[in-house]
């Protein structure tokens, strides 16, 4: 409960991270923004203060020289003229479409502040923009006002540098300078690239350690729900050799049993029967934790492989009275390998009591060994049940059993195949395992070749 209390708690805290982070860049992308359009709005502004005092020229002089004559030329030529139109829409587009262009093309504003803007270090790939407010043509006794109503607002992407007002003989215009952020957002992104890395580090780094507790705390879980199955296991399997031992005294004591030479006997065998299972038991969790120790070291003797295998198989029928057949094949004749020989025994006989254990029918068992380069390949198949897929990549851990739905159908303290993994790898090979569920299982054992003189 505490536990996913836990969870709970710290994955509710990284959304909060999360929408706080992400506040963070969408106002540290705002904050660049504004600074972004201030500083573009101060260098025009401070470029065009530097012509007026130098050049007493805002930049558009000339442009104001040709359209006072375009405005002549309209007064004179076009205006006289609209008795013969219905309206004085051709008119008004004209004047409004020829004053756009001959402000662009003649203006130096522009040049002059990409030259100004470019020199301080900073980026001029601007795009000007120019919108007429009002156009009115001097036509006594009544001026012609013309309207632009294309433009109302600037665009998100530009500054406003300055409003102009200019009166010459034939009009008077009223007109805006805007210089157009064409690249804004990737200005504003090269700016708070810093910051948003920072941020986004930041998150990363708290998903990966959320990531990394949730993974621990899942493996912790998973740890001592195996902690938990071994000690029932090793309970269960503890205790039934102690009870029957414990039965078989009491009945020893009765009179009845004593005078009984041959119940005597029978009982004697049981209770040395089950006294050997208790300290085999006891056994493996003692050799387990002594291989985890670091000064772990196997005893090492040249024997030859084939010949080991062989006296491993028989010995193991002979202890459960041929409850397996067992197939023998060995192509690695005069090939030896060094060896702990108790180790390497018990290895190969848990395989074997495994293949045995597992399996709904009659047990075939197939043992084989060849030489693969410069290894031994040692290979122990069975017609068992098999191992689903999701607990292949489990089965050598300590104390794991596959699950058979909520219970375990075979004894066993789930030590065995961590004990195979754990020897394989001592003596500097290693293990693997294929297998389909009612299809059996392949165990493979690779340890290093020597081969006799």
């Amino acid at each position: 409960m505490k536990r996913k209390l836990l969870l709970t708690v710290s994955l509710v805290a990284l959304l909060l991270f999360m929408a706080v982070q992400l506040f963070m860049i969408r106002s540290t992308w705002q904050q660049k923004e504004e600074i972004l359009f201030m500083r573009y709005k101060s260098l025009s502004r401070e470029g065009l203060s530097l012509l007026l005092s130098k050049k007493k020229n805002y930049g558009f002089e000339k442009a104001m020289d040709v359209a006072d004559k375009f405005a002549d030329y309209l007064i004179t030529e076009e205006l006289y003229q609209l008795y013969t139109f219905t309206d004085s829409a051709h008119l008004r587009h004209l004047a409004l479409k020829e004053t756009y262009s001959i402000m662009e093309e003649n203006e130096m504003l522009t040049s002059f502040l990409k030259y100004y803007i470019g020199n301080l270090g900073y980026e001029n790939n601007f795009r000007p923009v120019i919108a007429i407010a009002k156009l009115e043509l001097l036509t006594p006794p009544v001026n012609m006002v013309l309207v632009d109503t294309v433009y109302s607002q600037p665009g998100k992407n530009m500054v406003i540098v300055n409003t102009f007002r200019e009166e010459r003989n034939h009009f008077i215009l009223e007109f805006h300078y805007l210089l157009d952020l064409t690249h804004k957002n990737e200005m504003v992104l090269r700016e708070a690239l810093l910051s948003f890395v920072l941020i986004t580090g930041s998150i990363l780094i708290v998903f990966l350690v959320f990531g990394l507790t949730w993974r621990n705390l899942m493996e912790e879980r998973r740890l001592s729900e195996l902690k938990s199955d071994f000690i029932n296991n090793m309970t269960h399997e503890l205790k039934t050799p102690l009870s029957t031992i414990t039965v078989a005294g009491r009945t020893l004591e009765k009179e009845q049993i004593i005078t009984d030479r041959d119940r005597v006997l029978e009982t004697a065998r049981m209770i040395g029967k089950q006294s050997v299972h208790l300290n085999q038991l006891i056994n493996t969790i003692l050799e387990v934790s002594f291989l985890e120790r670091e000064e772990f070291e196997l005893d090492r003797h040249k024997v030859v492989i084939d010949e080991l295998l062989h006296q491993v198989v028989t010995s193991f029928l002979t202890s459960c009275d041929g409850c397996a057949e067992i197939k023998e094949d060995y192509s690695i004749n005069g090939m030896e390998a060094s060896v702990d020989i108790v180790y390497f025994t018990t290895m190969i006989s848990n395989l074997l009591s495994n293949a045995v254990k597992y399996c709904d029918g009659d047990p075939v068992i197939s043992v084989k060994a060849a030489a693969t380069g410069n290894d031994i390949e040692i290979t122990v198949a069975d017609n068992g049940v098999g191992i689903p897929a999701e607990h292949l990549g489990h089965i050598f851990e300590k104390f794991y059993r596959v699950p058979h739905g909520n219970i375990h159908k075979t004894k066993g303290l789930g030590l065995g195949l961590y004990y195979v993994r754990r020897i394989a790898t001592a003596h500097g090979g290693d293990v693997t395992v294929n297998s389909k569920q009612g299809r059996g299982t392949t165990f493979r054992i690779r340890i290093p070749i020597q081969k006799t003189s």
